[in-house]
């Protein structure tokens, strides 16, 4: 990832309605979100369980959490307590991260109900908290989180054809490897574009080519909140 900070920093990266960002601003606030999850109290190989929309918020986070080498498991928005309490249960997560509410559905009492249960769980981290944290000026360094490349990177979920989804370990190296082999597949160049209107944590909106495809190639990703065909 550093190597593609560093080489299209100045191209944007991320767009979000009105929100755009560039390679370097995506690595300045995933740097700053980093630090200040560590300072929060996360350690390399925690596992993080996020259900948030298509927002440039998970992206920021997505890339603070592989930056000291915190493990997301790709839960969705539309999940619940059966999925999320299972996902923290299986992986003795240690954060959740969730907006307030989506439509009707209110997020805090679930999360409090899941902490209760599962000793594991330390933090809880609302969007509006997640947003402090992002722009809160860090101190501080990176350079001494050493990351194993084969260790996981992510855990994927199965399509819960079964029941509820079950965990799919992805290493660094492995998930890297699909993105790079995927975007040239895709013909991916640095001037395509890519509208991303999928849940943003599935396996092909983030890494086939996805997300990552995109940006290993110095592209474009641009997040729709809908999948409503005229607002695409």
């Amino acid at each position: 990832f550093a190597e593609c900070f560093a080489r299209f920093s100045g191209r944007t990266f991320l767009v979000d309605g009105e929100r755009h960002y560039t390679y370097a601003d995506i690595d300045r606030l995933s740097s700053q979100l980093a630090l200040n999850l560590l300072e929060l109290g996360l350690r390399p190989l925690d596992r993080v369980v996020p259900t948030l929309p298509n927002c440039a918020e998970f992206v920021i986070l997505y890339f603070a959490l592989q930056k000291i080498g915190c493990i997301p498991i790709a839960a969705l928005v539309t999940h619940r307590y059966a999925e999320i309490s299972q996902f923290v249960q299986l992986s003795g997560a240690t954060t959740c991260v969730y907006p307030e509410r989506q439509g009707d559905f209110e997020f805090e009492p679930t999360i409090q109900r899941v902490k209760a249960e599962n000793p594991t769980l330390k933090f809880c981290i609302s969007l509006e908290h997640l947003r402090t944290l992002i722009e809160k000026p860090a101190k501080g360094s990176l350079k001494h989180i050493v990351i194993d490349p084969t260790d996981p990177c992510i855990f994927q979920l199965s399509g819960g054809t079964t029941g509820i989804p079950k965990l799919i370990p992805r290493t660094h190296n492995d998930y890297a490897y699909n993105s790079k082999t995927a975007a040239p597949v895709c013909a991916v160049t640095k001037d395509w574009v890519l509208v991303l209107a999928l849940p943003i944590a599935h396996n092909l909106p983030l890494a086939c080519p996805g997300i990552q495809g995109y940006f290993f190639q110095g592209g474009k990703v641009v997040l729709s909140p809908t999948t409503r065909p005229a607002e695409i």
